[in-house]
């Protein structure tokens, strides 16, 4: 009985991944903050996503609110989702392959600073 809690408390301290389509989706529902530098978001960047420090997310986003992370390859983005995890944010999600994969995909990217 205790590895099978063991096992359930691990599962919950790891982000949920997204496909591109899941994420599209369900974008209209969640946060979708891309956490790589000024000048790649600036490049592109998915449409509604928005770049914030850690203590701006700390400072402004709820803990019970859906978040999507997201970076170019999915690598950074699984890093910051699981630091988010470790700050009591539950209900984290990272995008499985990043903006690669999204515009893989055939979705739409932004470029240019979100207004």
């Amino acid at each position: 009985m205790k590895s099978k809690a063991k096992a359930t408390k691990k599962q919950s301290k790891n982000p949920t991944l997204l496909t591109p389509t899941q994420l599209k989706s369900r974008q209209n529902q969640l946060i979708i903050i891309d956490v790589r530098g000024i000048l790649e978001y600036w490049m592109g960047h998915i449409p509604g996503a928005q770049r914030l420090s850690r203590s701006r997310i700390l400072r402004e986003i709820p803990k019970e609110q859906a978040i999507a992370i997201t970076c170019l390859s999915g690598h950074r983005s699984a890093i910051a989702a699981q630091w988010l995890i470790s700050q009591g944010y539950s209900q984290v999600y990272n995008l499985q392959g990043g903006l690669l994969a999204w515009q893989g995909a055939g979705y739409p990217v932004q470029w240019g600073m979100k207004r």
